[in-house]
């Protein structure tokens, strides 16, 4: 089994400069030269000091140059490293939505059984998954930012499929990110979070600012599902169920690792009350739709699709 050597930097677009469109970013997957362009990006330091914080531990570099390109190259880079660690022994992949993600998303997949097996450090591992989850929040902006401006119902209901493909791959990423042992999140994972290590108290998800983009964009959205069409419920339904997993894969990980103990950022609080209101305040910028249950998700493979504690 080979070994994972040390993270290179990975570039994202400052979430605001994401595409509207969900075929801008298939464009970008589909151009011909994406694997032979030599990469030419001028970093943009982030405005806000706790969100450079935040990149600069999980080694996220941010340029304004060609968004949907860095956006594809993140996704294809994070989850082949994903991938990578995270198979079964056999070969297999232990989380089959992020291969269903990378084809919403417009790419190939990589995937093959004859690919080795990396081993990851537990720091390796919480690194890489998280940069992972955070290209497949990007793309969810895309997503809903595609759903918000479609001219049809059809096109809006494509855009509402895809975020919620991303989103439950985002949840498999929580998943393989935390799946070390409780004891060397403490030694190694949750100091590497603390002064000296960063510059700041209080390290937190939501100092991201890919996470605060996609709270405004789903805000958005929950404030004009009322008035879109009603063929559009139940893609809107499935958008709150996969969130929920997310949150549900989010409290998992807080209550495993962390159990009744103060989060870095709310102190005294326990961990996962705080997470559970927090993800509670997330669900209702979505309520605008009547909740039911919601129809089973479509497979991306069959459809023409146009945090921390």
């Amino acid at each position: 089994m080979a070994q994972m050597t040390s993270e290179s930097v990975l570039w994202l677009a400052p979430p605001q400069h994401l595409p509207h469109s969900l075929a801008t970013l298939r464009e970008a997957a589909n151009r011909r030269d994406r694997h032979h362009t030599p990469p030419d990006h001028r970093h943009i330091p982030e405005r806000d000091p706790r969100e450079a914080v935040f990149d600069d531990y999980f080694a996220v570099s941010r340029c304004a140059c060609a968004p949907a390109s860095l956006l594809i190259d993140a996704l294809d880079d994070t989850l082949a490293a994903v991938r990578a660690f995270s198979r079964h022994p056999d070969g297999s992949l232990a989380e089959p939505d992020l291969e269903l993600a990378a084809h919403a998303a417009g790419l190939t997949s990589r995937t093959s059984l004859s690919e080795s097996r990396t081993q990851a450090t537990v720091h390796q591992r919480w690194i890489q998954g998280h940069r992972l989850f955070f290209a497949l929040t990007q793309a969810t902006v895309v997503a809903v930012r595609h759903a918000l401006r479609a001219p049809s119902a059809t096109g809006s209901a494509a855009g509402l499929d895809s975020a919620a493909h991303f989103l439950r791959a985002s949840a498999s990423a929580l998943r393989v990110t935390a799946s070390f042992d409780v004891q060397d999140y403490h030694d190694t994972v949750r100091p590497s979070m603390t002064p000296p290590h960063v510059p700041r108290t209080g390290f937190s998800g939501l100092w991201s600012s890919d996470h605060r983009v996609l709270v405004r964009s789903l805000r958005e959205w929950g404030s004009a599902a009322p008035a879109k069409s009603s063929a559009l419920r139940p893609a809107h339904r499935r958008l709150v169920e996969v969130l929920t997993d997310v949150h549900q894969a989010h409290v998992g990980v807080c209550s495993r690792f962390v159990g009744s103990g103060p989060s870095l950022l709310r102190g005294a609080e326990p961990g996962t009350q705080a997470l559970e209101r927090l993800c509670w305040r997330r669900r209702t910028v979505l309520d605008a739709a009547p909740a039911a249950r919601p129809a089973e998700l479509p497979d991306a493979r069959d459809e023409n699709l146009t945090l921390h504690h």
